[in-house]
């Protein structure tokens, strides 16, 4: 099976658990409108095709709306990952110490992400003034490579994570 479309069935997540794989499967459905993306600039697709296709994703997707439409994707996957290293992975290591190696790991892979997402935005702009079959390819490796990282990292968290934040019916005291 491939790891980075294993998923947990929602009826068997308990607890703070549901609520992450809540916001995974939001992100999940988004990586899918950018896979498309990735393919629509590979295939030469407007770069105003692609402006609008962002502008949708940001009116459309629940986590936009949450925050009324005024971050983008990439905010947004960065703010969801700094509530879970100020937050939830410090606390998940005062409660399973055992996890420290997988948290160390998820801690690194928020990293790579953030990386990623500041290399879209950047090439973004680049492929808006400077359209060119390179600029385009580089946009699409970037994107690629968001979609590859992001789902195996989802996949590692909620599999590692899964069984701990599913006895948080609340979230846990010290």
């Amino acid at each position: 099976m491939d790891e980075t479309k294993e998923t947990f069935d929602p009826e068997r997540a308990r607890g703070v658990f549901r609520e992450l794989l809540y916001i995974h499967t939001i992100l999940r459905r988004d990586l899918d409108r950018v896979a498309q993306l990735a393919a629509d600039v590979r295939a030469g697709y407007p770069v105003q095709g692609v402006v609008d296709t962002v502008r949708d994703l940001e009116t459309n997707s629940p986590l936009w709306r949450l925050r009324e439409g005024c971050w983008r994707y990439c905010r947004i996957l960065h703010s969801h990952h700094t509530i879970e290293d100020a937050a939830i992975f410090p606390m998940a290591r005062r409660k399973d110490p055992s996890l420290n190696r997988v948290i160390d790991k998820l801690e690194e892979d928020h990293l790579i992400v953030h990386h990623i997402t500041e290399r879209i935005a950047a090439l973004a702009t680049a492929v808006s003034t400077n359209d060119t079959f390179e600029t385009r390819a580089d946009l699409v490796g970037a994107l690629t490579d968001l979609e590859s990282h992001l789902l195996t990292h989802l996949a590692f968290e909620e599999t590692s994570l899964g069984p701990l934040l599913s006895t948080w019916n609340s979230w846990p005291e010290d």
